[in-house]
């Protein structure tokens, strides 16, 4: 019967794990906060969307929203934040299918915004900031 010998790991065959770098770490946490709450609003105004229309309609001029499009729009600031979550967690992993949904999810937020008279500049510029920010790092993700 032939012994094995156990050999060392030398430097060529262990593979070198790159930590995640501080600042992306900080933009994760601020992103999972952000893009959490959010999620959290959009879900919960969902379920009071009559109410919501009801009050819309009483300070805007009449019938401008119907119920059909005031849900709509908290279900899909529901879906595309909780995607943009979703791509964020996968970016903590460092992966790179997670920047695609967080990019994907920001940049139809940010286009839709851009569109809407009513929605202020600052709220469609934390998108692209969000966009570009996590752009940086796209190298280290796998």
């Amino acid at each position: 019967m032939e012994k094995e010998e156990i050999q060392p790991l030398t430097p060529a065959t262990v593979n070198q794990v790159k930590p995640r770098p501080v600042v992306l770490t900080i933009l994760c946490l601020f992103s999972f906060v952000y893009f959490s709450a959010l999620s959290f609003l959009f879900f919960m105004g969902s379920f009071w969307s009559g109410w919501v229309t009801q009050v819309t309609n009483q300070y805007s001029p009449p019938e401008m929203y119907s119920k059909n499009q005031i849900l709509f729009t908290f279900l899909a600031g529901f879906t595309l934040h909780l995607t943009a979550l979703t791509g964020t967690v996968l970016i903590w992993k460092l992966k790179r299918p997670g920047y695609y949904l967080t990019g994907l999810s920001c940049l139809i937020i940010a286009f839709y915004q851009s569109i809407q008279p009513q929605i202020t500049v600052t709220t469609t510029v934390t998108y692209i900031f969000f966009l570009i920010s996590f752009g940086l790092f796209y190298r280290r993700l796998h």
